[in-house]
């Protein structure tokens, strides 16, 4: 929900409160102040003994607490509920204290109130019934007479009785709200905010309030079914992951509700939801956290390090059979630069003229594009389910103690091989700037950070990795960042069909980003086989014996 609609939700939530008691002020002032003859002898005791009872059972019944945190159907039901006491208490309390005769003039006053709050009563049953997908007559005839949008449950459908009808297109809130509504969640939603990060799902941080008034929390995300056609295997793997993962996976800063979002199911227990509007899930959500796009200090680094390398271990007793492919050749760097040649062919937008600098810098390596993949279909790597998305901003940390909580986006949690997962921390966590840096003067590669997350990442999962594996980890950085490099640059020529870009061409600024990253990783490249060798040793690991040979896989050609 963006900032406009925060705005007129509380506004609303105060016209609420503010014409209800202003229509029954006026009750009070025409019965009391402007009597005739023969009416109550005491106006200002009979006034102030109608604010107390009407106020005091609004108080009793939390309606003030409602309204303001909530502004929905169940709040206007609770002003109801807190009138009617107050009515039928209030006549009876004034005429005794005041020992008024039921003149004319405290019956018109008494029959108002009661009108009032029947058709309050009536409006508030209608709404609801309206609602129900069968009486479609009725809902239209609400919408038609109060100009009430009837699938909304915001604030402005309520106005209309107490004085202030209001006009506004709510349909993307209404349309989250209904979507909202069929999974399994506690309470009353009152807050849709819109989280911008990540680049494939559009993902909504939902609050909701119980009838007890306590706030829940929840991750509402639409699966982007171009990237993932296949939702059932997505979702299969997602919830296989994080039942397997849930209460082994330990962080230093773990909570109780575990190390990854779990997930929540629809009223009818089906893992997600599929209607018109696409594919939703509902996640579990973590508070007081926060995530990172680069790291904020190298003992961050080291312990992302540690958090991923740990993932990667206790996921090592699951079978590749178990998780299935989501996405075929997601870290084939080799096949992705055969989707850029053939996207530059098509150049459906004309784009590629003006990045032929960035084209000539891919093709100058493509040489070395498959040094993982080949290795693979040779079997001289195993293959492992790793995470495969291993971005620093995927680690939620504590707000508090600055360790890592837990590990999220599992969507592409599929058989792999570890080196993808290193190299991608280490592009986006060694990049001294943003992933999206305008200025390329500020795009470098810094070793000591990648000493770091080395460190806790082979201190965690070093002992279960190969020779072959750990001989060609100084590549791996290299290598996932030229994927990255290849993959901005093929959306951007392709005409942004892949990421979600919050600017015309964000994605050629995130292809540049990394190409220049890796030019500054090949220059710094014997520094980092000299890094993880001396690691290895400090480790008792054995995986380099020829730094002359790792470097010499990186051949570049000349154009």
């Amino acid at each position: 929900m963006d900032k406009q609609h925060a705005g007129e939700r509380q506004h609303f939530r105060f016209l609420l409160l503010f014409y209800d008691s202003l229509a029954l002020l006026c009750v009070w002032l025409v019965a009391f102040l402007a009597r005739p003859a023969g009416a109550a002898r005491y106006p200002a005791l009979n006034l102030l003994i109608a604010f107390a009872c009407f106020a005091g059972f609004r108080i009793l019944l939390r309606v003030y607490k409602q309204v303001l945190r909530k502004g929905s159907v169940h709040a206007f039901a609770r002003v109801i509920c807190a009138d009617v006491l107050a009515a039928a208490v209030y006549v009876p309390l004034s005429r005794a204290l005041c020992r008024a005769p039921l003149s004319g003039c405290v019956i018109f006053a008494s029959v108002f109130m009661l009108l009032s709050l029947a058709a309050r009563i009536a409006y508030y049953y209608l709404y609801r019934l309206a609602r129900q997908q069968k009486h479609g007559l009725l809902r239209n005839a609400l919408r038609l007479f109060t100009l009430v949008d009837i699938e909304s449950r915001d604030e402005s459908a309520l106005l209309h009785l107490v004085l202030a009808p209001v006009k506004r297109d709510v349909s993307p809130i209404n349309e989250l709200q209904n979507v909202v509504e069929r999974f399994a969640i506690r309470g009353d939603v009152t807050s849709i905010t819109q989280l911008t990060k990540g680049y494939i799902n559009r993902t909504y941080l939902i609050e909701t309030l119980s009838d007890a008034g306590h706030v829940h929390k929840y991750v509402l995300q639409r699966i982007n079914t171009n990237v993932f056609p296949d939702v059932d295997a997505l979702m299969e793997n997602f919830k296989f992951t994080t039942d397997h993962l849930h209460g082994k996976l330990t962080l230093p800063a773990t909570t109780r509700k575990g190390a990854v979002q779990m997930l929540r199911p629809t009223k009818d227990g089906r893992a997600y939801l599929r209607d018109d509007s696409g594919c939703w899930r509902m996640l579990t959500f973590i508070d007081n956290v926060y995530s990172l796009d680069i790291p904020d200090s190298p003992d961050t680094f080291y312990y992302a390090g540690r958090a991923f390398g740990r993932f990667l271990r206790e996921m090592a007793d699951v079978k590749a059979e178990d998780i299935k492919t989501v996405i075929p050749n997601f870290h084939n760097t080799r096949s992705r630069y055969e989707q850029l040649e053939k996207v530059i062919q098509k150049d459906p937008k004309g784009r590629a003229a003006d990045v032929a600098k960035e084209i000539a810098f891919v093709r100058a390596r493509a040489g070395c594009y498959g040094v993982i993949t080949d290795a693979l279909e040779k079997g001289v790597l195993p293959t492992r389910i790793c995470h495969n998305d291993c971005n620093l901003n995927n680690i939620l940390f504590d707000t508090d103690s600055h360790l890592p909580v837990a590990i999220i986006d599992l969507d592409t949690v599929m058989p792999s091989s570890p080196l993808y997962d290193f190299g991608d921390s280490m592009r986006i966590g060694t990049n001294t700037a943003t992933d999206d840096e305008k200025d390329l003067s500020k795009v470098s590669c810094d070793l000591n950070l990648y000493e770091k997350y080395a460190r806790g990442y082979l201190e965690e999962c070093g002992s279960i990795l190969t020779k072959e594996e750990l001989a060609l980890l100084p590549l791996a950085a290299l290598v996932i960042t030229s994927e990255d490099g290849i993959r901005f640059l093929t959306d951007h020529i392709d005409g942004d069909t892949y990421y979600n870009i919050f600017y015309p061409g964000q994605n050629l600024d995130r292809a540049r980003t990394q190409l220049t990253l890796l030019g500054d990783m090949e220059r710094k490249l014997p520094r980092i086989v000299g890094i993880l060798k001396k690691l290895y040793d400090e480790l008792g690991l054995e995986g380099i014996t020829d730094e002359g040979s790792i470097i010499e896989k990186w051949k570049i050609s000349e154009q």
